[in-house]
C-alpha cells in the first residue's frame, strides 16, 4: 500500500496528501509575496484567510492559519505596550494580491534564498502545528473514553443492584415454574444484553463488546458495522484520526470461532498503542489474560499467541491471518496455526482444538512496511 507524505507527516488517503500538496503550494506563493515577519504583511495574510479569499483544505492549511492568527495578536500586543499611535492597517492592494500569481520566470538568487529560508520557517511551523492538532485530538478521544469508561462502571453497579433485586422476588411454585420454562422454550428470544451494556448500547447502537488487559491503558469499548467506519471516527461517529476499536464486520460475536477487533497503534499509548509491549517476553508473563466481554456475554481469553507479519492485501502472497474467522475444514484451520506459529515472537506451545474459540487484538507495527503485531487468545471461561 502506498504511503502518503510530506515531511514526517503522514495521510490517510491520497486524496488528503493531494490536498496538503495544494495547501503547501498556496503558503509558498503567500510567503512570496509577502513578509510573515512584518506585522503590516501578517496582517493582511490574516485578513485573506479569515474573509475567505483564501481557503485551506487539509490540516497544513489549518496550523498556516493558527500561526498567522498568533503573530498578529503578538503584533498588537507589542503596540499596545509600546503605546505606538502608528496606524496598524495595511497598504497592501489586497485584491490585486488575491489575483497574482506566482511568476514563472527564474528567481534572482537573492529571492530564491529568501523564499527557501521563509518555506523551510512554514514547514517548521507546520510540522509543530500537525503535531500540536494531533496531540489536541488524542487528548480529547482520551476524556470522551474516561466518560463511557465512567458510565460503563456506574451501569455495572446497577445491574448488580438489579440481579440483588430480582433474587428476593417470591419464586413461583414448581409447577408454575415449569410451564414457563416450556413456554421459554417455545419462544425463540433475541440474545439478552448484560445489565452494565444496556444502556450503553442505546446511547451507542454499535457497541458489540468491550475488551481490557489489566495493567494496561487498553480498557475501551469496541464497535461494529458493515465495514471499517470507525478506522477514522470515535465513539460519537465523528471523525477522528484516534479512531475506535472495532470488531471485524464478518464477526459473530455469538457463533464465530476467531473474534478480531483492530485498533490504531498511537504515539500516545491510545487505543492499541500499548499492545507493542507484548514483544516483551515479560511483560507477556504478566498480561495473559484479556478480558473481552461482547455486550451478551463476558469472556475471558489467554495469549497463546504474539506474532509480527506484513499485512498481505488481497492481491498479494502474504498469508492474511485477518481471514481467518470461522474455519470450513479442519484443513484450514490446521494451516491458520502453523501458519502464525512460523511468524510468532511469542508461542505459549498450548495445544488447540477446533472446540476452542479464540480472540484476535490487531494493529499496525513498523517493523517492517505495513507491518501489523497481532496477538491471539484462546478462551478460556
Amino acid at each position: 500500500m502506498e504511503k502518503y507524505k510530506i515531511g514526517r507527516h503522514e495521510f490517510d488517503s491520497k486524496e488528503e496528501w493531494e490536498n496538503a500538496l495544494k495547501d503547501l503550494k498556496k503558503i509558498r506563493d503567500l510567503v512570496e509575496q509577502l513578509d510573515i515577519e512584518d506585522a503590516e504583511d501578517t496582517l493582511v495574510l490574516y485578513q485573506l484567510l479569515r474573509n475567505g479569499d483564501v481557503t485551506f483544505d487539509s490540516e497544513l492549511g489549518d496550523a498556516f492559519f493558527c500561526d498567522i492568527s498568533d503573530r498578529v495578536a503578538d503584533n498588537s500586543m507589542e503596540l499596545i505596550k509600546q503605546g505606538s499611535k502608528k496606524s496598524f492597517w495595511p497598504k497592501v492592494n489586497v485584491s490585486s494580491l488575491i489575483q497574482r500569481e506566482t511568476p514563472g520566470g527564474p528567481l534572482e538568487k537573492e529571492s530564491i534564498f529568501k523564499l527557501a529560508g521563509v518555506v523551510c520557517v512554514v514547514l517548521a511551523l507546520v510540522c509543530f502545528g500537525v503535531y500540536g492538532l494531533s496531540v489536541f485530538a488524542e487528548n480529547r478521544a482520551t476524556r470522551k473514553l474516561e466518560e463511557v469508561q465512567s458510565l460503563k462502571k456506574e451501569n455495572q453497579v446497577m445491574g448488580w443492584f438489579m440481579e440483588r433485586i430480582d433474587q428476593e422476588e417470591p419464586r413461583q411454585n414448581s409447577a408454575q415454574g415449569d410451564a414457563s420454562k416450556l413456554q421459554m422454550q417455545e419462544i425463540d428470544k433475541p440474545l439478552e444484553i448484560l445489565p452494565e451494556y444496556k444502556e450503553l448500547h442505546k446511547k451507542y447502537p454499535d457497541l458489540i463488546g468491550w475488551v481490557k488487559i489489566e495493567g494496561t491503558s487498553i480498557d475501551l469499548p469496541v464497535m461494529q458495522t458493515v465495514d471499517d467506519f470507525y478506522l477514522h471516527n470515535n465513539i460519537d461517529g465523528e471523525e477522528d484520526i484516534n479512531g475506535t476499536l472495532f470488531l471485524d464486520s464478518r464477526d459473530d460475536v455469538s457463533h464465530s470461532m476467531n473474534l478480531i477487533v483492530y485498533g490504531h497503534n498511537m504515539r500516545s499509548g491510545a487505543m492499541f498503542g500499548s499492545l507493542k509491549q507484548y514483544l516483551d517476553d515479560g511483560f507477556v508473563a504478566k498480561h495473559k489474560q484479556i478480558q473481552f466481554d461482547s455486550i451478551y456475554e463476558k469472556g475471558t481469553y489467554e495469549v497463546l499467541y504474539v506474532c509480527l507479519t506484513k499485512v498481505g492485501y488481497q492481491d498479494e502472497p502474504e498469508y492474511k491471518y485477518y481471514n481467518f474467522i470461522q474455519p470450513k475444514s479442519p484443513e484450514e484451520f490446521d494451516a491458520y496455526f502453523e501458519t502464525i506459529r512460523a511468524c510468532a515472537v511469542y508461542d505459549s506451545k498450548q495445544e488447540v482444538t477446533e472446540e476452542d474459540k479464540f480472540l484476535t487484538l490487531s494493529t499496525c507495527n513498523s517493523y517492517i512496511e505495513d507491518g501489523r503485531l497481532f496477538v491471539v487468545a484462546k478462551k478460556i471461561q
